[in-house]
């Protein structure tokens, strides 16, 4: 018959008691190692710092648009490694007022730091998540001042370092821009001299002087138009004046007279100047017979000295005493005093002249004149508007050149603008951040009164009992599964398949006893020898 009884509670009470020395064997040594080990370590005292991340911080890692949590822990990260260098450490251990010979990497290791977090509403899943919120900043040691002022001292340099960073970044910032604007403003005046240059050569061309050329134009058009009325109107009486003159010339016996003196007047023209005394005598006769006079007896000496000395007085009215013409008129002056000094008649001449003839040539040179006048101004007339027409034509492509020049003036002054005012936000930025202004986490909890660490001992206490349960068990459970010895009527009844007739007790002689009490002396012994050698090799190693 096959045995289907299974092993209840007491049978593994049993076999716990039958290898309890085991179960103490193996797990009283490791929870007597923990426990020493717990109370061997020299007892500390810590001092925390607690800082909370300011929002603008969190808004502008928000906006980056970088996982929040990781950006935060790597800050922390080299936060802590720039106020844990090595000369930070030293610096520390000064202001501890601990030996020189501290090595400083011991000090770095009594400093912690820890995130801390929150939960908050995840607003993209909508469930609530847990996230980083701030950090701890504690130093432990034996001395609860020390770990006190330690931790003051690390919660400021925390602080001092994170705005010198943001200082140095900004400083970095500002040269850059410095840099930059100074390549704008070289560009800018380039670009400002090209342009000014353009539109001197191009004035007239320009954008804004189109309308005026328009303007320009239809005046000068209309100008023409009137001009050429007017020459038409003039050319049709100088026909007129001609014809007429023609019959008067034919019945006007004068006209021979007025011929000889031009003819006369051209001679001595070859040879004397315009200004001469007898130029001017003869140019007297020619205009008198023109504007119709009669006879013209001989123009003496003194009336040609008193005509230049009128028009000396005229000239120094209009010219200063250097003036060629008032020297030239002096030296004409001098001559004829000196003519007239000397005795000397000019040349007599009498004319009769008719003053119709006279008037018809006076109307006919005038009229010559003004034609030749008013074709001169046509013929101005005409340049100009050449002239206007050769800028308007050109003005479009003039135009496109001179928009290219300013957008390129315009773009380099806005951009210059810009970096101008970043510059000096940041200057601004550099010069609050080392006055804490836009910190990216802020001291909420300052350090307190250190207190004892003994989360340490406590966990290995904790974790040296639960070590030895487990080991002490395992070894009891595995002996037990290995012995094949029969204890009890279970055993008899699964091997033998019957019931035993009856049990035998287990006697407990003196001899029984005397074995127990050895066990027991053993044990003794071996705890209060091992015992405190144990914790003082423990105590050493530690130390």
């Amino acid at each position: 018959m096959e045995n289907t009884q299974e092993v209840g509670l007491d049978g593994y009470m049993a076999a716990l008691r039958r290898r309890r020395w085991l179960v103490m064997g193996v797990g009283l040594p490791i929870l007597t190692i923990a426990l020493l080990l717990a109370f061997a370590l020299p007892a500390k005292f810590g001092s925390s710092a607690t800082f909370r991340f300011e929002t603008s911080a969190m808004d502008a890692v928000d906006g980056a648009k970088v996982d929040r949590d990781n950006y935060l822990d790597a800050y922390v990260t080299k936060l802590t490694e720039s106020v844990t260098t090595a000369k930070s450490m030293a610096q520390l251990r000064d202001a501890l007022k601990l030996p020189a010979s501290t090595n400083t990497d011991s000090i770095k290791k009594a400093v912690h730091v820890d995130m801390t977090t929150e939960r908050i509403l995840d607003p993209e899943s909508g469930r609530q998540k847990d996230t980083n919120s701030g950090f701890v900043v504690s130093y432990a040691t034996p001395d609860p001042q020390q770990a006190r002022q330690a931790t003051e001292w690390l919660a400021a340099q925390f602080l001092a370092v994170s705005r010198q960073h943001r200082h140095d970044r900004a400083m970095e910032a500002v040269n850059f821009l410095q840099s930059e604007t100074e390549k704008y403003r070289a560009t800018i005046s380039a670009a400002e001299s090209k342009l000014a240059d353009f539109k001197s050569q191009h004035v007239a061309e320009l954008p804004e002087s189109a309308g005026n050329a328009q303007g320009e134009k239809e005046r000068t058009e209309m100008d023409l138009q009137n001009i050429e009325q007017e020459l038409s109107g003039l050319q049709q009486n100088r026909i007129f004046l001609q014809s007429q003159l023609q019959q008067s010339e034919a019945t006007n016996p004068d006209a021979d007279s007025l011929r000889q003196l031009q003819d006369d007047y051209n001679r001595k023209l070859a040879t004397y100047d315009v200004n001469h005394p007898d130029m001017i005598a003869l140019k007297r006769q020619i205009d008198s017979l023109q504007r119709g006079g009669g006879v013209i007896d001989g123009n003496s000496l003194q009336s040609q000295l008193a005509t230049q000395r009128v028009i000396l007085v005229q000239t120094r009215q209009r010219y200063s005493e250097d003036h060629p013409d008032v020297k030239r008129l002096e030296r004409s002056i001098a001559a004829l005093e000196a003519r007239i000094a000397a005795g000397e008649q000019p040349a007599q001449a009498t004319v009769a002249m008719n003053p119709v003839t006279v008037q018809l040539r006076t109307q006919l040179n005038a009229n010559q004149s003004q034609i030749a006048s008013v074709e001169g101004r046509r013929a101005l007339l005409n340049g100009k508007l050449s002239q206007i027409i050769g800028r308007m034509s050109a003005s479009p492509q003039v135009e496109k050149q001179y928009e290219n020049l300013n957008r390129d003036v315009g773009l380099a002054r806005d951009k210059y603008d810009e970096l101008s005012k970043r510059k000096m936000d940041s200057e601004l930025l550099a010069s609050g951040a080392l006055a804490g202004s836009g910190d990216e986490f802020r001291l909420v909890q300052s350090p307190g009164r250190a207190v004892p660490a003994t989360k340490s001992r406590l966990a290995i206490g904790i974790t040296g009992v639960m070590l030895a349960v487990v080991f002490g068990l395992g070894a009891a459970l595995t002996a037990e599964a290995m012995d094949q010895s029969v204890r009890g009527s279970r055993d008899l009844i699964s091997i033998l398949e019957t019931a035993p007739l009856a049990i035998v007790p287990e006697i407990r002689n003196s001899r029984y006893l005397a074995a127990h009490r050895r066990r027991l002396t053993r044990l003794a012994v071996s705890l209060l020898v091992g015992v405190p050698t144990l914790y003082g090799l423990i105590r050493l190693a530690v130390s």
